[in-house]
């Protein structure tokens, strides 16, 4: 009986901690993006070019649903940045940035996403942005203030 809890807890324990180590960090404090940031800017976004879409190879077909699997797309990206505000690093008012990102194009369909992948962004044209150059916190480095005004 022992051993058979024993076993049970094994298996519990070695099924558990694969799957946390692949989860996304835990968001970064603003001292630590501050702290881990090359540059940081606050501005409002003036262009997106991006790259023709790749497969990520981050999402595995299900086994039943093999046949209507999609993969996820992502694709590289620069965003161009007009500074309002210079948060920290060699950027000033006026300047532009160009931020390069990843963008989701299609996202995976029957199949399992690997967590936690690489960390996408969808920068817009006319929306003003706040922008931690960071790797640490390159999950939680981007925050998008407002959104483009409406054409209506």
């Amino acid at each position: 009986m022992l051993n058979t809890l024993i076993i049970s807890l094994f298996l519990t324990v070695a099924f558990i901690i694969p799957n946390l180590c692949h989860a996304l960090p835990a968001p970064c404090t603003q001292e630590e993006l501050l702290e881990s940031s090359n540059f940081a800017i606050e501005g409002t976004v003036t262009k997106v070019e991006c790259e023709a879409p790749y497969d990520s190879n981050e999402c595995t077909p299900d086994a039943e649903k093999k046949d209507t699997f999609v993969p996820e797309l992502l694709a590289k990206c620069n965003a161009t940045v007009k500074v309002n505000e210079n948060i920290k690093g060699k950027y000033n008012k006026g300047d532009e940035a160009i931020i390069p990102y990843i963008q989701l194009v299609q996202t995976c369909e029957n199949g399992t996403r690997l967590i936690p992948g690489s960390p996408v962004k969808n920068f817009t044209p006319n929306s003003v942005i706040k922008y931690y150059e960071s790797e640490q916190c390159k999950y939680w480095n981007y925050l998008q203030i407002s959104a483009p005004p409406s054409n209506n």
